[in-house]
């Protein structure tokens, strides 16, 4: 895969987790400096191939299809950032939304977290791209308590999709 394809594939990304913000009626201030620091901080992904198989399925996971889901997706990643940030990162992932009409026309977004023992552990976005008539997707923002954790979300990510993609994948 080109370069240029990756920082396109990358651009809308970025595009898509701007317009909850940028785009919005009422934006705080805290999501909008959550969303200074996520593009201060974001990198372009790289190439990667599907893993193999975990030898155990740690997590159970959920595709984000409702406010609760999109509520865990958010505190999660909002942890990952130092305890100075966290605030304004909650307040920034808080505010992503699937079904907002701020939707990018060339992305397709889908979140997925995974639970381990009651507690929500896990999580992933997959940005789906057409570029030149080839489908990137992406992978991006992942965490996982383990590599077989990390291996099934991204299996499960992986999913149902054509064989005819280049996969990318960001951290």
């Amino acid at each position: 895969m080109i370069a240029s394809a990756i920082i396109s594939h990358f651009d809308i990304k970025q595009r898509w987790m701007a317009c909850h913000v940028k785009k919005a009626q009422f934006p705080t201030k805290e999501s909008l400096a959550g969303f200074d620091i996520y593009h201060a901080t974001a990198h372009p992904p790289h190439p990667f191939d599907k893993p193999d198989a975990p030898t155990h399925q740690p997590l159970t996971l959920y595709w984000v299809d409702n406010h609760p889901l999109m509520i865990q997706y958010a505190k999660l990643q909002a942890q990952q950032w130092p305890e100075s940030d966290r605030a304004n990162m909650l307040a920034y992932f808080a505010q992503l939304a699937l079904e907002d009409g701020v939707e990018i026309a060339d992305a397709t977004v889908s979140l997925c977290i995974g639970t381990q023992n009651g507690e929500t552990c896990a999580a992933a976005m997959r940005v789906d791209t057409v570029l030149d008539g080839q489908t990137v997707s992406g992978i991006y923002d992942l965490i996982a308590p383990s590599d077989d954790a990390r291996a099934q979300l991204l299996r499960a990510m992986m999913e149902a999709t054509d064989n005819n993609r280049q996969w990318v994948i960001a951290g």
